[in-house]
């Protein structure tokens, strides 16, 4: 070996030293990002579940306001049946009465219609009677 290749070895030996301090501040790195990336998905992943759980306490209260709503839904449907029956019970006996009503008022007026025919001939005897009587008493008088 000459003395111009003494360095070559030391050199070596330096670069190598530098090359593995290299891949150890690298490694120190990577290990610092990781135990980051870890805290950082343990916080994500906290929030990620504390979300779920109020989505799934939102989710419920909803699904009860939505039965409750089914609810009050069939309440009211049911009420409006009834309603609609009564009425249609009520309407059902109005016809009825007005039916009668309208016979009654038929009957009535034949009724008075024939009364009327009565009460005119009875007038037209009673009128030929009076005019009887007055040409007999005017036959009397002369």
């Amino acid at each position: 070996m000459t003395p111009a290749d003494a360095w070559v070895g030391p050199t070596i030996a330096i670069s190598l030293a530098i090359i593995a301090a290299s891949f150890l501040v690298i490694g120190g790195v990577a290990l610092v990002i990781g135990l980051g990336l870890r805290k950082q998905s343990r916080v994500a992943r906290d929030q990620l579940a504390k979300f779920t759980a109020e989505a799934k306490a939102m989710t419920a209260r909803f699904k009860g306001e939505m039965e409750g709503f089914a609810d009050l839904s069939a309440e009211a449907r049911a009420k409006l049946r009834g309603a609609i029956d009564t009425v249609d019970g009520r309407l059902k006996d109005l016809d009825a009465l007005v039916e009668v009503l309208q016979q009654e008022a038929e009957e009535t007026a034949l009724d008075v219609a024939a009364f009327v025919r009565t009460v005119r001939r009875s007038g037209a005897v009673l009128g030929a009677a009076k005019r009887a009587v007055r040409r007999r008493h005017r036959q009397s008088a002369d």
